[in-house]
């Protein structure tokens, strides 16, 4: 669909919005420095886990990182942690926040395993981690959006030669056009690329339509979904976990397990993707094996009890390649 076709308005405020602690809300009122990571022994650990892997296996994760400023360095420190312990080849986070963004990449046991992507995370923003010996190159695309969103994605030149992973933050709240005019931004970019990830907070859930569990019945039927979208943008690509785990909700935003990061009890979704692209049979594939979500335990010792990571959980992916 070209620009020209769509209108895109100013996100409406509909009674079914999500509450005012979800975003877009966001008091930036971070120290000017935050502590350091300090975890140069997981850092080790993660290495030769790395080091080990085969070739033809490769491991992705996106975690949703919530820029709120509750126990957030102690929240993020134990993101990192719980990422160093699974030791993903690529790391996708969104919602980082500037002064985040400045410790993970001013971490120099971090920065001799990954290259991390330079670009700016603006008041938010995407980030990404990819092992080094991928021999990454960093690009950024703006997308159309009333809230700074981008594409971000790193293409791999070594290891896994031709290797596409691209993450994003859809837009949020009641903007349908706006996500699937981003969608169609990020298909462009993937277009000719037969070996490509995409990932992130897509900010739609697969079987249902937000606010739903207010509802006496459901807004919209399975054939009018949102989540019909990725078929019809990306008809090439696979959802990960509904391919791996079918039977599985998978909810990465849970209100019910996660209560004191998510206020609302009932709002449990999945909005955290990973899409893959199909093999062809022909030439390089990727071939999802195993999926798992990241930060569903409370931080041992946290300020406050029942914390997490995050209020998202995370989606770690593995898969055998063929580069």
């Amino acid at each position: 669909m070209d620009e020209e076709q769509i209108t895109l308005e100013a996100p409406s405020t509909p009674k079914t919005r999500r509450p005012p602690s979800r975003p877009p809300r966001l008091e930036l009122r971070p120290p000017p420095v935050w502590p350091a990571l300090v975890l140069q022994d997981e850092v080790q650990k993660a290495a030769e886990l790395l080091e080990a892997r085969p070739t033809s296996q490769l491991r992705v994760a996106t975690w949703n990182v919530w820029f709120d400023q509750r126990c957030a360095h102690e929240r993020q420190r134990a993101l990192v942690y719980e990422v160093l312990q699974a030791a993903p080849d690529i790391v996708c986070l969104q919602e980082v926040l500037p002064a985040f963004a400045d410790v993970v990449r001013g971490d120099d046991a971090l920065k001799g395993i990954y290259s991390i992507s330079p670009q700016s995370v603006g008041h938010y923003g995407c980030m990404m981690l990819v092992r080094r010996d991928l021999k990454p190159n960093f690009s950024e695309r703006k997308l159309t959006s009333s809230m700074d969103r981008a594409l971000l994605w790193a293409e791999c030149t070594d290891r896994c030669k031709g290797l596409l992973v691209m993450t994003t933050h859809l837009e949020s709240l009641n903007t349908e056009k706006y996500r699937r005019r981003q969608l169609e931004e990020a298909a462009e970019v993937l277009q000719g690329c037969s070996l490509s990830i995409l990932c992130g907070d897509f900010n739609f859930d697969a079987t249902q339509t937000w606010g739903d569990w207010q509802r006496s019945a459901p807004q919209r039927k399975a054939h009018a979904l949102e989540n019909n979208v990725l078929r019809e943008v990306l008809p090439s690509f696979v959802d990960t976990w509904a391919e791996l785990r079918p039977d599985d909700a998978g909810y990465t935003f849970d209100g019910e397990t996660n209560h004191v990061c998510c206020p609302d009890s009932g709002e449990r979704m999945r909005y955290d993707r990973l899409m893959s692209q199909r093999g062809s049979g022909k030439g390089a594939a990727l071939n999802p094996q195993r999926a798992e979500l990241l930060g569903t335990d409370s931080i041992k010792g946290g300020t406050i009890e029942g914390v997490k990571p995050s209020d998202h959980y995370g989606v770690l992916v593995d898969f055998v390649v063929d580069c």
